[in-house]
């Protein structure tokens, strides 16, 4: 009777793209993340604002402050524009939500390249409804038409 080798494998991360089509309560959940957002950079701006009055200004933190309270203020007042980018957001369309980490097993005499590359997850109202792969970019590139 003949031994069966184990060939070797090795867990991996990889980024999968999930990308959102839009609905009207997508929508309504971009706006709620939008202004919980907003509740915690104002919160933050609190914070910082009480931090920077205890802090003389010669004190290196002082400068971490103020870059974290810039940054807090410009979310802020990005919220008008945001708001604006959601509801002009066309229901049915694809939004990119970004990217994802999954992990994938790979073996000996597996093409890494499609292990690794070209996952795309679309979801609906939370609900994935479609899965795809597409060919890794090695094969595109090194295959003659």
């Amino acid at each position: 009777m003949a031994e069966k080798t184990k060939k070797a494998q090795i867990i991996l991360k990889r980024q999968v793209v999930t990308k959102a089509i839009v609905t009207p309560k997508f929508k309504e959940f971009l706006k709620y993340e939008l202004e919980e957002n907003v509740k915690f950079y104002k919160n933050k701006l609190t914070d910082i604002n009480a931090r920077l009055n205890a802090t003389p200004a010669t004190d290196p933190a002082s400068g971490q402050l103020h870059a974290e309270k810039q940054e807090a203020d410009q979310y802020i007042q990005s919220e008008a524009s945001q708001r604006s980018f959601i509801d002009d957001l066309e229901i049915d369309s694809q939004y990119s939500q970004g990217p994802v980490e999954g992990f994938v097993t790979v073996s000996t005499g597996d093409n890494l390249y499609e292990k690794l590359g070209g996952v795309e997850i679309i979801v609906k109202d939370g609900v994935i409804t479609k899965i795809s792969s597409s060919a890794s970019q090695f094969d595109k590139v090194t295959t003659k038409a």
